[in-house]
Formats: structure tokens, C-alpha cells, sequence
């Protein structure tokens, strides 16, 4: 057969704002030879009307409670082993396809019959000038993040193939590859499930986990559970310290047992405690104990249920760090910036992207936690500072990029000697105001921010002028 099967899954959960616009995406494919199965997990909101209403040809398994990512994966699969599809297509109801997303990566799987998982470049959706993923690094404590993340696609030179493992939102696996390895690993329900099936694809077969750079997608990164969520930090944690379990050798694991031990109590519970913040420490202890009360039973297991790997070529993938993972991308330790020290400005320039380089930042803002390195909370008024190469031929604007959870609202704005406000709409958006040249040709420039109703999530915060290719907003 020259044309490959392929069955999209789509796992929806109270989905409605996104399904719609993913669903069309999939339907516009130019590769045609393809049906769609989604799964809902028990959603409250109008997701199943909008696909029955919409999509009578998508076939719809609607679950009676929330089974999680993994299982609902797993349930949408085994309904559709009987067709002997040659791919499975894995799909979240938060992006956008590009038109010819599926056909580069059946074209890719043609030219290279040893792909056994393939994805393509991620673009945030919000700001598509900026890649999400080209893949997936993993550190020896298990610390997961996207390679290339916020780098400009303009300037990313990326060539496509092998590559550790790949986000989960817009995968392609060949059916071979789950009937050698398994399906997803249900115990995760949230998170690294994806990774985790791509590690033993790397172990258990001769099969490849490849990236496809032609086949693009469009995600609204964290659309699900938001940015700033315990929920989400609780589950990113957890399926962590699972996947170091399930995945790394017994050696290894045993060695850095003590290390991340040490870590957490000092990294990361040490400083709640420090500001009683018993909340979030009791949070972090919960589920340190769950891996103190599953590392004996995984040791046990791995003595008397070894399965020998096929090939180790995932352990030189992995990145040679523990606590942080060395790359500008991610900062997993928190990092206090909550006193009106300022010291703690150090070496400021024209762009803040919050916690990544943080030196422009003052007081009146958040920790970050290892689940959200990419950003802080503005609460009550929160300072910055910056210095520009000013030139008095351009005109310079004021950038930034947030994320508001709740309704419309206002952001205050005071630079030393002007004053302005912001309407903030509600999920992922960018502010742009122009800034007077008398406040831009000034030696170090001071801006306060205030936002009317609660706290505000900030990526980034920048000066920049016109022209740059870091204006999110044209002009």
C-alpha cells in the first residue's frame, strides 16, 4: 500500500474554547487518508455538541470521568487496532495544524522506515514568530523542557532527525512501535507519559524518535491548566520522579537518590519554610513521599524484572546536568526576587524575559517554580529596570507579554516621569505602548507596573525599537 493509515486521537477535556479551531486544522489536511477519534474525559462544558453538531464523521468515545491523558490514549488506540492503521496520530485540542503538518510527516516516514515516533516544529500559537519545541531534553534528575524554546524561527537553524522524545500535542507513531514497546504508561495521568514513550522506543526497539522541521504546529502553550497552576506543578513533579523510576538505571537511580533528596529539602522546601509558606511546602513534601514510598518497590522491581534494552543511544542523549539543566531556557531551582533590594537589579539591558534573565527585575514579584521557569507574577506594583542604545531616530516601544486568567482588567503603568494604562484582555496577549523619547534617551530607564485586580503572569518584558524582530505585534 503507498499511501500509509493514520488515526488522529484527540484527548478533550472542557475543551471548548480550542476544539473547533484544532478540529478544522486536522480536517484541511492535504493528506488525505486519515479518520479522526476523539476522546472526551467526562467534559461539563459544550465540547461534545460542538463535535457531534460539527464533525459527524469524527468518531466520539465519551467517557463517564476524567481517565486522564495516558488511558484515554490508550482506550482510542485499542478501539482502532482492528483497522491495522500503520500510524497513530496523538493530538491535543489546543493547536493548530498546519495544512500540510501530516503530509511531511508521512513523507519523513517514506524516506525513513526506521522512524518509529515523529513530530514537527512547535510555534507558539499566541506569538508564532517564537518556536515552542523542536524536541525534548532530559537532565539526570529528570528535569524535561523544549529544546529551541523562545528562540525566533527566522533565526533557527535546526535540521530535522533523531531526537531524544518529543512533546506530546502533535506526535505520529507507527502501530509497530506500540506493539513492541506497550501503549502510554497510564500511571503518569498528567505529563511525561509522551517522553516516557519515547524513551522506550529508544530502549526496546531499533525504532527512532525523529523531528520533522517541515511539519508545523501552532500551540497555545499551557491552555489547559494555565501557567501559574498547582495542579500543573503538582503533576509535572510527580510523573518527574516516576519517570526517573521507571526509566534510569538502578545504579544511576540509587546515586542520585541522595542528590535529589537533598535538593528538594534544601532548594525547595527550605525556602517555603523559611517564608511560611506552608501551603506550598506541605505540597512539595506530599509528593517528595510519594517518591520516597515507590523508590524501594521500583528497586525491587527492577531486580526480578529486568528487560534488557535493545540499544542505549537515549543515555548519551540525555543532558549531562542534575539541578539545572544549563541551558538559558529553564531554571528548575527557585529563585527569590521578593525583596526591594537594589542589588538584586545587577546588569539590566533592554529586554526581561522573566525567569530566564531576571537582572532588570526589582521587588514585587514572585518565586518561579521548576514548572513555570518562563515567567513571574506582578503582585501589587513590581519595579524593572533598563538600559537601551538609544538612537534618536527611532521611536521605541514598551513590550509585554502576559498572561491574564481573569476578565478585563487594567495595568498602571509609571516610568519616572510618565504615566499610562493598559486594558488587559483575558488569556495570552501582548501590551505595546510607545515610549516618549524623553523617558528612552534616559541613562537607566525605571518602570512600575500595577495591575488593578490580582496577580499578573509576565513572560517578558522589553524596550525595543521599531524594526526589531523581537516586536511580537506589527507595527
Amino acid at each position: 500500500m503507498d499511501d500509509f493509515q493514520v488515526v488522529l486521537i484527540i484527548i478533550n477535556y472542557n475543551g471548548q474554547p480550542h476544539l473547533k479551531e484544532c478540529l478544522d486544522s486536522v480536517y484541511m489536511q492535504t493528506y488525505a487518508h486519515f479518520r479522526v477519534v476523539v476522546v472526551d474525559n467526562n467534559s461539563t462544558d459544550n465540547s461534545l455538541e460542538i463535535i457531534k453538531e460539527n464533525y459527524p464523521q469524527a468518531k466520539v468515545i465519551a467517557n463517564k470521568k476524567n481517565l486522564g491523558f495516558g488511558k484515554a490514549i490508550n482506550q482510542a488506540i485499542k478501539d482502532s487496532l482492528k483497522d491495522k492503521p500503520d500510524f497513530f496520530g496523538v493530538l491535543n485540542n489546543d493547536i493548530r495544524l498546519d495544512k500540510n503538518w501530516l503530509y511531511h510527516l508521512v513523507q519523513y516516514a517514506k524516506g525513513n522506515p526506521g522512524a518509529g515516533i515523529l513530530s514537527g516544529k512547535i510555534l507558539l500559537y499566541h506569538w508564532p514568530k517564537y518556536v515552542n519545541s523542536t524536541g525534548v531534553n532530559i537532565n539526570y534528575f529528570g528535569y524535561g523542557w523544549d529544546r529551541d524554546f523562545f528562540c525566533l524561527d527566522q533565526q533557527l537553524d535546526r535540521k530535522g532527525g533523531p531526537v531524544l522524545a518529543v512533546t506530546g500535542s502533535a506526535t505520529l507513531i507507527k502501530r509497530q512501535v506500540l506493539e513492541q514497546v506497550g501503549y502510554y504508561d497510564q500511571d503518569y495521568f498528567l505529563y511525561y507519559e509522551d517522553s516516557d514513550l519515547c524513551l522506550r522506543t529508544w530502549k526496546y526497539t531499533k525504532f527512532t524518535v525523529d523531528y520533522v522541521p517541515e511539519a508545523v504546529i501552532y500551540h497555545k502553550f499551557s491552555a489547559s491548566l494555565g501557567v501559574f497552576s498547582p495542579i500543573k506543578h503538582f503533576y509535572i513533579k510527580r510523573s518527574r520522579f516516576l519517570f526517573i523510576l521507571k526509566n534510569f538505571p538502578l545504579s544511576f537511580t540509587a546515586k542520585i537518590f541522595p542528590k535529589i533528596t537533598r535538593y528538594e529539602f534544601k532548594d525547595f522546601m527550605g525556602p517555603l519554610l523559611y517564608r511560611l509558606d506552608f501551603g506550598n511546602f506541605f505540597r512539595e513534601l506530599y509528593v517528595y513521599l510519594i517518591f520516597l514510598a515507590r523508590f524501594p518497590f521500583y528497586i525491587l522491581k527492577k531486580l526480578f524484572i529486568r528487560k534488557k534494552a535493545v540499544k542505549m543511544d537515549w543515555w548519551q542523549m540525555l543532558h549531562p546536568s542534575y539541578s539545572k539543566s544549563a541551558t538559558k531556557n529553564i531554571h528548575p531551582e527557585y529563585v527569590d526576587i521578593v525583596n526591594g533590594d537594589s542589588n538584586r537589579y545587577g546588569q539590566v539591558g533592554p529586554r526581561i524575559i522573566a525567569g530566564v534573565n531576571d537582572k532588570g527585575l526589582g521587588s514585587g514579584w514572585s518565586a518561579i517554580i521548576e514548572s513555570i521557569p518562563r515567567g513571574r507574577l506582578a503582585r501589587g506594583k513590581a519595579s524593572c529596570r533598563f538600559q537601551i542604545d538609544y538612537q534618536s531616530q527611532y521611536n521605541y516601544y514598551l513590550q509585554i507579554h502576559y498572561r491574564n486568567d481573569g476578565n478585563q482588567s487594567k495595568l498602571n503603568l509609571a516610568f519616572s516621569n510618565f504615566f499610562a494604562s493598559y486594558i488587559l484582555e483575558p488569556g495570552w496577549n501582548t501590551a505595546l505602548l510607545k515610549v516618549p523619547a524623553q523617558v528612552a534617551a534616559a541613562e537607566t530607564i525605571s518602570l512600575t507596573l500595577e495591575p488593578e485586580s490580582g496577580d499578573l503572569y509576565v513572560n517578558e518584558i522589553a524596550i525595543l525599537p521599531e524594526g526589531s524582530p523581537l516586536l511580537r505585534v506589527e507595527l
